[in-house]
């Protein structure tokens, strides 16, 4: 986490240390932060902006930084965090910074009080993510051109460590899982299944085989979430990780596909947050009445029923279609390469026949995203839970200062 301190030229760096020290040190024990301090002067202006460092809060430390300020915006992305105790006039500073800001058409906020409630607010803007850790297996899928994350600052800002994992020690973690616990877990899957379509018992076998190899991975790196690079398995061991995404995430595990970290960080937030699992899905036809989205694998607790079926693509291996409840559901995407930006909405599942021509699993809400999704979308993949969470979710990416798309 980067701190922008600033001060005005009638005081001086030792004074904003000495006087902020009890925060400063709070701030650096809590978030590991790194403060800068800047006064209005020239050279040292110049030598902040060429840094390229960009912070995540402003502090003013003092009354009379507005002009610096105005000098130091255009260095600083997306909604401006603005840090004030009150001391020194610096309350002042930050409310006439505010309004500056909406005049420009900025966003921003304020975060005031005591040094508990400064570092309480700010630690409550990532106390949902905070530990989480995630595993990233193989690359992120070439066709996910738009997907990715600044690692190090959603590790700083946020807590989240992502962790490479080689795909090769996947592929022979699958080859070297144990036949009997695999034979197990094939055969409680294929009980509780209503039908299985395509797959032999020899896929089901490779499926659990290849839960088994990832969620052994997943202790031993001491994983809270997952994403895999899919396909390398498919050419690889000629089957699909849909059915173990889907057993780990009924763990509590989250998994998400094709290396999408973005998709997989809205995840993760939605089972902080809501408590709840998640469905990343394609969307695949939008109308003014209705949008379907779709995708082969999802948590099996959330349907009301499963059919096992092979992999849409490819045709091999083992993934899941599906029947989800004809209930309320919230579908929310968080993203951008500094998790900027958000959008959240609510709707009803409708009634759908299945069709061949999309993903296996299939959901029709009675919403019309056309304009989210064709103008301003986060990506391809959507997240969708069950319930009503937008106020929830909404709540939380405004402190954060995320913009709503």
């Amino acid at each position: 986490m980067n701190i922008l301190v600033l001060r005005s030229n009638f005081q001086t760096d030792d004074f904003v240390e000495k006087e902020y020290a009890t925060l400063f040190e709070n701030l650096k024990s809590e978030f590991q932060a790194d403060i800068t301090i800047l006064g209005d002067d020239e050279t040292a202006v110049k030598q902040w902006k060429q840094c390229g460092i960009k912070p995540d809060f402003v502090m003013t430390a003092t009354g009379g930084v507005e002009g610096l300020f105005k000098q130091i915006i255009g260095h600083i992305d997306g909604n401006i965090n603005l840090i004030a105790d009150g001391r020194n006039n610096s309350l002042a500073a930050a409310l006439e910074i505010l309004s500056y800001l909406s005049n420009e058409g900025r966003k921003g906020r304020i975060i005031h009080g005591s040094n508990a409630e400064i570092i309480a607010e700010i630690k409550g803007e990532s106390k949902s993510l905070n530990g989480t850790r995630i595993g990233c297996f193989g690359e992120p899928s070439d066709w996910l051109i738009a997907s990715g994350v600044d690692r190090d600052f959603v590790m700083k800002r946020f807590g989240i460590q992502v962790v490479d994992i080689d795909m090769q020690r996947l592929i022979k973690g699958i080859k070297a899982a144990d036949q009997a616990e695999a034979t197990t877990i094939a055969q409680d899957c294929m009980k509780r299944s209503k039908a299985i379509v395509e797959p032999t018992f020899a896929d089901m076998l490779d499926a659990a085989k290849t839960y088994l190899a990832i969620k052994k991975i997943c202790l031993e790196e001491q994983l809270t979430a997952m994403t895999i690079r899919c396909f390398d398995i498919v050419n690889a061991c000629g089957t699909t990780s849909c059915l173990a995404l889907a057993l780990l995430n009924d763990e509590g595990i989250v998994a998400g596909c094709e290396g999408d970290m973005q998709t997989v960080i809205t995840m993760v937030l939605a089972q902080r947050l809501c408590g709840k699992k998640a469905f990343m899905a394609n969307p695949s036809t939008l109308t003014n009445e209705y949008s379907l989205l779709a995708h082969c694998t999802l948590p099996l607790t959330m349907c009301d029923e499963i059919v096992m079926r092979s992999h849409f693509e490819s045709l091999k291996g083992v993934a899941i279609q599906g029947l989800l409840p004809t209930t309320d559901y919230t579908i929310m995407k968080w993203g951008g390469k500094r998790m900027e930006k958000f959008f959240v909405t609510e709707a009803k599942a409708l009634p759908i026949d299945y069709s061949n021509h999309f993903c296996r699993t299939q959901i029709k809400l009675e919403v019309n995203l056309k304009d989210y999704l064709l103008n301003r979308s986060i990506g391809n993949h959507q997240v969708i839970i069950q319930g009503r969470h937008a106020e929830t979710i909404r709540n939380f990416m405004k402190q954060i200062g995320c913009q709503e798309q």
